[in-house]
């Protein structure tokens, strides 16, 4: 059976996540999907039974190194638990998602940066390739991920990294399963039976959104609101540029 399910998913419980599980879940339901990988940064939050909706327990690890999703997991991964505030490598990472029985999936490798650690990144079990958000600063991003997936010889995944229940759906993954359950999709995952489906780019005023809710949850200087408020700006008008420039 065919399932498509959107591999990269947050909720409120992100800093700059927008939309609670439920109305994630809901936006699943019209869009169509399976499911969804609830990947929260660097916590692990608790998912909710949906019925007909798997919803597929995950984390988005920061390393030294880059994102990687951890998949599949039902524990929050140690090193990501470090008193010292130091962030783990990429090695230690995945190595602690294996123990733990996951699936580890290195998150839009090229979205911030031109090279990245080749040698880290081939101790994933797969590459995102398509991913919703990873166009905003480098829109070859993508696809670069595919080229890179192709070297290492990985299987590709897809998901939306969504931060709004809006943009559930904007990218996700296509898996060959034997059943719906955790355990059909991770092996899926890990030979290689799943494709990457890239629905459409979200739109920057989205990140921009996302970085003003983050700026709004915590004591912030003025200063640092008027930034993110400028930065909300800027993203409406590269949306807004880029409509003109393709209506042209």
């Amino acid at each position: 059976m065919i399932l498509r399910l959107d591999l990269h998913v947050h909720s409120d419980r992100s800093p700059d996540g927008r939309s609670s599980l439920d109305a994630l879940i809901r936006a699943a339901r019209t869009r169509e999907l399976d499911g969804f990988a609830l990947a929260d940064h660097d916590l692990l939050s608790c998912a909710a039974a949906a019925d007909d909706l798997l919803v597929v327990p995950a984390c988005e690890c920061s390393t030294r190194d880059g994102h990687i999703l951890a998949l599949c997991i039902d524990r929050l991964p140690q090193v990501l638990q470090s008193s010292t505030g130091r962030l783990p490598t990429a090695r230690e990472a995945i190595d602690e998602i294996h123990r733990l029985g996951g699936v580890a999936v290195w998150a839009h490798p090229y979205e911030r940066h031109d090279a990245i650690n080749e040698k880290a990144a081939a101790l994933a079990d797969a590459i995102e390739t398509a991913n919703g958000r990873a166009v905003f600063k480098r829109p070859q991003a993508n696809a670069q991920a595919a080229a890179l997936a192709r070297r290492l010889g990985k299987p590709q995944t897809g998901g939306s990294d969504a931060h709004h229940h809006s943009e559930v759906g904007n990218a996700f993954t296509e898996l060959d399963c034997k059943d719906k359950t955790l355990n059909s999709i991770k092996q899926a995952l890990l030979t290689g039976n799943c494709t990457p489906i890239a629905v459409r780019d979200t739109p920057r005023y989205k990140k921009g959104l996302s970085q003003f809710c983050k700026c709004l949850r915590k004591p912030v200087a003025p200063g640092r609101l008027l930034k993110a408020l400028a930065y909300l700006v800027y993203c409406f008008w590269l949306d807004l540029r880029f409509y003109i420039q393709n209506q042209g």
